[in-house]
């Protein structure tokens, strides 16, 4: 179900997508302060690989398992009003990470400071990625390339500030995010809620249960798992295997290339998969990602570390909008929490895997426990593909027509169904004839 502006705001159409990308690249270059600053704040607090591990667990875990809630209860009470409010706590909370004086009161403000990042996700594609975009994969995947750009530029911006004037210069980066903030809950329309009644009914628990988001949720784990042993563990690796200084630009660099062409990979990949499925471009570009990060491992430190980690980089989230948009269509009834259970769920349980993961990490090295995490992209490829697949067997486009039930599979369910409402069936039928 597409939102409906109650009231317009200052700003509309395109210009609300290109301003939440801002928003989003703004956030998350705060969101990417913890894996830039994890070799300091081992040498700071004299910190194992596993407890290191386990800061980097609540993060992901604070920053993800919230979004279906959050994203139940901005479908109840008002988009701009959650998004809004979570900008700003994620822009005090972390800015406040490199002068946490004590490992509590850095576990707290991690775990505040997730929460206020996970506010914006669910609730931005759910705005973005509608059923009145042209192209949901492709605005989707804009969205996402935003919050990349800021994911890349994090690292090189807080290990800049660091080495010139310390770790005590980290809360001025909460400015930006403030400003944004306020700009979220003046600029944007107000947009009528998805439901009236009790928020536990908007959170509707047959889409845990349903097939094809599951099956979604279960590839996002594995890609997520993926995603954050590199942002997390290459880091550490560089600098304990390889030789480098905790604040060398390498590190910085390293991550910066590697999330900008996440971000690219992702706007890619919404535009192709509107051409040749989305099966097929998130096979594809998942399993191109396991050489790609392997390689990482394989070359020494310098320009070739830059250019494995921009072609891993490409590769590994051209998938991620897809997967979003899916779960959207598969439940037009309540978008932003379908949009958090794939982002949200499946980042919270890739962030308590990788507690284990850090123990391998400890107990074998970190290049081979890597090495090993990286080769979980072909499983995820596997299980996404058949997600994104009809029961025909037919890939999955862009439109929520695509999974309207065919002559073979009317009513066979999933504990969810997947049918919208006779008037959004004529509608995406139009759209699809046009």
């Amino acid at each position: 179900m597409s939102h409906i502006v109650r009231k317009p705001g200052v700003l509309a159409g395109t210009r609300v997508a290109v301003f939440l990308a801002l928003v989003h690249a703004v956030n998350d270059v705060l969101t990417a302060i913890l894996g830039a600053l994890l070799p300091t704040l081992q040498a700071r607090f004299a910190a194992s690989t596993t407890t290191l591990a386990v800061l980097v667990a609540a993060f992901s875990i604070s920053s993800s398992v919230t979004q279906p809630f959050l994203g139940a209860v901005a479908d109840r009470v008002g988009l701009r009003q959650v998004a809004g409010i979570g900008v700003a706590l994620a822009a005090v909370s972390l800015s406040l990470v490199g002068v946490a004086g004590s490992m509590a009161l850095l576990l707290a403000l991690l775990i505040l400071g997730g929460i206020g990042s996970a506010a914006l996700h669910p609730v931005a594609t759910s705005i973005v990625g509608g059923p009145s975009a042209k192209n949901p994969g492709l605005a989707v995947g804009q969205f996402t390339a935003g919050g990349m750009v800021g994911f890349a530029a994090g690292p090189v911006l807080v290990l800049f500030l660091i080495s010139r004037w310390g770790t005590d210069a980290t809360p001025w980066l909460m400015i930006p995010g403030l400003l944004l903030a306020v700009g979220v809950l003046t600029l944007l329309p107000v947009w009528e809620p998805h439901s009236t009644g009790h928020l536990r009914r908007v959170f509707d628990r047959r889409l845990l249960a349903s097939g094809p988001i599951l099956k979604l949720t279960s590839a996002a784990v594995l890609i997520s798992l993926t995603f954050i042993t590199v942002t997390s563990a290459v880091p550490l690796w560089l600098v304990a295997d390889q030789g480098l200084a905790t604040d060398a630009p390498l590190l910085g660099w390293t991550l910066g290339v590697f999330s900008l062409m996440a971000g690219l990979g992702a706007v890619v990949g919404g535009a192709i998969a509107a051409r040749v499925g989305y099966g097929r471009t998130t096979a594809l570009s998942l399993t191109a990602a396991v050489p790609a990060l392997i390689a990482v491992l394989l070359v020494p430190p310098g320009a070739w570390t830059l250019v494995t980690a921009a072609v891993a980089g490409l590769f590994i989230y051209a998938s991620q909008p897809l997967l979003i948009v899916a779960a959207q269509n598969h439940a037009p009834q309540a978008p932003a929490a379908a949009a958090g259970i794939v982002i949200g769920v499946g980042h919270a349980v890739a962030g308590l895997l990788y507690v284990g993961v850090g123990a391998l990490q400890g107990a074998f090295g970190l290049a081979p426990t890597m090495a090993v995490t990286f080769t979980l992209l072909i499983p995820a490829a596997v299980i996404a593909t058949r997600a994104l697949r009809g029961r025909d067997g037919s890939d999955m486009g862009p439109s929520p027509a695509s999974m309207l039930p065919t002559e073979g599979n009317a009513g066979r369910g999933d504990g969810l169904s997947t049918t919208p409402p006779p008037a959004q069936q004529d509608l995406a039928l139009r759209s699809v004839r046009r």
